[in-house]
């Protein structure tokens, strides 16, 4: 039972700390946007942080 126990405890220290760095990073938003009049398609992405500020790359 030792084993189950110590394995218990390490999945919820590692879901604590997952929880933990995405509350840090924020949360990101992929978008893609199209240029309907381009031939070529272009590709754009939206990070979307916490603060509700929005960065193109």
């Amino acid at each position: 039972m030792h084993g189950l126990m110590s394995y218990q405890a390490s999945a919820q220290a590692q879901s604590l700390r997952s929880d933990r760095a995405e509350r840090m990073l924020g949360r990101y938003v992929e978008t893609e946007l199209r240029l309907e009049h381009s031939r070529s398609e272009h590709g754009r992405y939206v990070a979307t942080e916490r603060n509700e500020r929005s960065v193109a790359m």
